[in-house]
């Protein structure tokens, strides 16, 4: 009897009470709450201000190269005072002004997906500890049902140890799970009020709500190509910007190799005679010809177009991860849903009825209870990892700030 009762609750141990993605409450509201708290938060403040720093700046590269310069002259010749009023303006032959106005696109690029990475990043953390929260609150529940198995059970073998029914030894043992019980959770709890600590740190107006992934938003995401998915990624198109923005810096080097000429026209007086002037003037480039800045742009501008491909290459290669492990844990997952559709979800009615009636021995039913605890730890720690396997992906793929989502009100 007693195997039968055990095969039998190894075929339910991964019942679990937990977050289920299918079996979720009347979405609320979606990623524009959680959206909303991201951006409360300093780090997110802080980048972006730094988008805007940057964004002023590309204005400034496309402003003129060169000021014109206001000159003025005193003298005097013989009795005669003299005085001359002019401007001078340096011509930007070699049209740099045009080069940096490209660069002022591409360094816009880049402070934009620059913040969007932040902003995203910012999401997928979030998102991370609000599952590990559930998870962490779901395992919580569960010890506690044991612990107050437990503490029943010790009462009904304290008083069949008092009619007969039971020996001292049983009472032990159930001391000794209880005590073991307190300790796994005092640990559960403790780790549970530090996520509460650290997840207010992210939302401000947390309030225990959750943020549940449906699966049909982001189904394509696990086959999609992940090529065309990478140049997609903040990561990727900030590098080629850098490397966009570095090319035109080692063409401004390059057209620094040629002078350009200024120009002056100036008027005044030469004692009673009115004076015109027009003048022209071109550095000239004998001592230092600006070739070996060039050679340095241009070097650079390489090495940014090699990082570029590094940096593709490396989120590719994550996609790639993501993905293969996302579809073992989807796999997983709907193999975990299918076992528990139809199962009997009191089973530990069925273990207390069989210790009950003498089935099975104390420490069997002790042995059993911690089995099927773990059981239904490990079903929610698989639904946990499930959802952060998905939560990389959309990161990995730039899919959090389009994704849709549903959050739920949960009882505190």
């Amino acid at each position: 009897m007693y195997k039968c009762i055990s095969r039998y609750l190894v075929t339910i141990g991964l019942i679990a009470v937990t977050i289920s993605v299918s079996a979720i409450e009347k979405p609320q509201s979606d990623f524009l709450w959680l959206k909303q708290q991201i951006v409360k938060h300093p780090q997110v403040l802080a980048a972006r201000q730094s988008m805007k720093a940057n964004l002023y700046q590309a204005d400034s590269l496309e402003k003129a190269t060169y000021n014109p310069l206001l000159s003025t002259d005193f003298g005097s010749e013989g009795s005669d005072r003299t005085y001359t009023l002019g401007i001078n303006q340096t011509i930007d032959w070699t049209n740099k002004r045009g080069s940096r106005k490209q660069q002022a696109v591409f360094t816009r690029i880049s402070a934009q997906k620059s913040y969007a990475l932040v902003v995203q990043t910012k999401m997928a953390e979030a998102l991370n500890a609000l599952i590990n929260w559930q998870a962490i609150k779901d395992q919580s529940q569960l010890i506690t049902q044991q612990e107050n198995q437990l503490e029943n059970l010790l009462e009904i073998v304290k008083k069949r140890t008092k009619s007969g029914d039971l020996g001292q030894l049983d009472a032990e043992l159930a001391y000794l799970s209880l005590s073991q019980g307190f300790g796994q959770s005092a640990r559960v709890q403790a780790q549970l009020r530090r996520i509460e600590t650290s997840i207010g740190e992210l939302l401000p107006d947390w309030n225990k709500r959750k943020i549940a992934l449906s699966q049909p938003q982001w189904n394509h995401v696990i086959d999609e190509i992940a090529e065309k998915l990478v140049d997609n990624h903040p990561t990727v198109q900030v590098a080629k910007a850098q490397w966009e923005i570095s090319v035109f810096a080692a063409e401004i080097a390059l057209k620094k190799k040629k002078a350009d000429p200024s120009i002056g026209l100036g008027a005044g007086k030469l004692g009673r005679d009115d004076v015109l002037t027009l003048s022209l003037s071109i550095p000239l480039y004998l001592r230092n010809n600006f070739s070996l800045q060039y050679k340095a742009a241009d070097q650079q501008a390489m090495a940014s177009e090699a990082n570029y491909h590094a940096v593709r290459r490396k989120q590719l290669f994550a996609i790639k991860a993501s993905q293969a492990a996302l579809k073992e844990y989807n796999k997983r997952f709907k193999k975990w849903q299918n076992l528990m559709q139809g199962r009997d979800k009191n089973s530990e009615n069925l273990l207390q009825k069989q210790w009950g009636i003498g089935d099975i021995s104390t420490t069997e039913y002790l042995l059993t209870l911690q089995q099927r605890t773990a059981g239904l730890i490990a079903g929610i720690q698989l639904e946990q990892e499930y959802q952060s396997a998905l939560i990389q992906l959309l990161l990995d793929t730039a899919q959090l700030d389009t994704t849709q989502a549903q959050t739920t009100e949960t009882l505190k």
